[in-house]
């Protein structure tokens, strides 16, 4: 033990005996042997997790990575906190028994960062919520900064008095605080001006829902019609190709940057060329994803289906798009084809608000079940804004 750090040890005896306070004993014991939480609130916890690695290995200052809040008593707070995650971020450190610390990771986490200015959702400081013992700034902060956190963390367990803390964390728990929510006006209005989006005289009279439907809609053999040989080989791919010759309707869109073939599919007809696609050999879903096409237009859903096969090094893929009226985007679910759609297709439903018929738990994952609009929508108006104010 260091006579530096711990005060009121006393030295002046012979090697053999040392004597100290049962407090300094206890804090010498709790410093070397932190167990921090295994979770993180966002980005930041990338930088955490390489903690555990060989390179850092911060095994050697007696920490363990704990996954249960009962075996832990350090809480590192990587990432940025929404209020979403406010409430679980709470109850793991109320499950955690005492003493426990905490480190509030990365500049979001202390004060919003990037989202301190117009989020819908971003809590402005994790201190408003639990007591922070050490603040680490950064965006993100890098491991050597975590361990000097960490040291400072220690230096401080060294030298509190453990009564004392346990008086002064009673007297001021901020999550016990009611919270304080002042209202701000939104700056989003929602209006855009249509003939900066739109100036072809021909088609200003037509709706603009019309338009898109009909554009999009089109029969690939239709489309095509116009085209000479060179080019329909040029739109076409191998896939596309392929559900021509079998009848399947559908619109070839080209190829993407990376050279991957796009093809847009009908909404009436999506679920039953997914099971097609599937039993060619589409067996695994990359990635399923929407976007707002523009304000008061279609909304698009989008599949990245990939093709594994053995002993292939460049598995074939394939992206489908599926465009769906706003006013009632219905598309039919394909959970029940690739069980990965599951959480990404409510994601599109929670931010763009496409149901996906027959999904077995089509609800809200991002945003609370209370929540009004979809936040994801060109043409989305932020409700008014609530933020946790003075909640000391």
């Amino acid at each position: 033990m260091n006579s530096i750090e711990f005060p009121l040890l006393d030295r002046t005896t012979q090697n053999s005996v040392i004597s100290t306070t049962s407090n300094d004993l206890s804090n010498w014991s709790r410093l070397s042997s932190l167990w921090p939480l295994l979770y993180g609130t966002s980005c930041c916890f990338i930088e955490f997790a390489s903690l555990i690695g060989s390179r850092f290995d911060f095994d050697r200052y007696g920490l363990v990575p704990r996954s249960s809040p009962r075996q832990a008593d350090l809480i590192l707070t990587a990432g940025t906190v929404t209020m979403k995650m406010a409430p679980s971020l709470v109850r793991l450190y109320e499950q955690m028994p005492e003493p426990k610390y905490v480190i509030a990771m990365g500049a979001c986490t202390i004060t919003g960062g990037m989202f301190s200015t117009d989020s819908y959702s971003t809590v402005r400081g994790v201190d408003k919520l639990i007591p922070v013992d050490v603040y680490l700034p950064g965006c993100p902060p890098k491991p050597e900064a975590v361990i000097d956190a960490i040291t400072k963390l220690r230096k401080k367990i060294s030298r509190e008095i453990y009564e004392d803390r346990i008086r002064s964390q009673r007297e001021n728990r901020c999550f016990t605080t009611n919270h304080k929510f002042r209202v701000g006006c939104s700056t989003h209005t929602g209006n855009y001006d249509q003939r900066l989006l739109y100036q072809s005289p021909s088609t200003s009279e037509i709706p603009l829902e019309t338009l898109k439907l009909h554009i999009n809609f089109i029969v690939n053999a239709k489309y095509l019609s116009n085209k000479n040989p060179g080019e329909i080989k040029k739109m076409q791919g191998h896939l596309s190709a392929w559900l021509v010759k079998h009848g399947l309707v559908h619109r070839s869109l080209g190829f993407d940057y990376q050279g991957i073939e796009t093809l847009q599919i009908k909404p009436e007809d999506w679920h039953s060329i997914a099971v097609i696609l599937y039993v060619y050999g589409y067996n695994y879903l990359r990635s399923q994803c929407a976007y707002d096409v523009a304000p008061g237009g279609l909304l698009a859903s989008v599949y990245h289906l990939t093709r594994i096969e053995c002993g292939v090094d460049q598995p074939e893929e394939v992206c489908i798009k599926v465009f769906a009226s706003r006013r009632n985007p219905r598309i039919p679910s394909v959970f029940w084809v690739w069980k990965s759609a599951d959480f990404q297709e409510r994601e599109s439903y929670d931010m763009l608000g496409i149901s996906y018929d027959n999904h077995p738990r089509l609800k809200r994952i991002l945003m609370p079940e209370s929540w009004i609009g979809w936040p994801l929508r060109k043409d989305y108006i932020a409700p008014n804004f609530y933020e946790i104010q003075d909640a000391h």
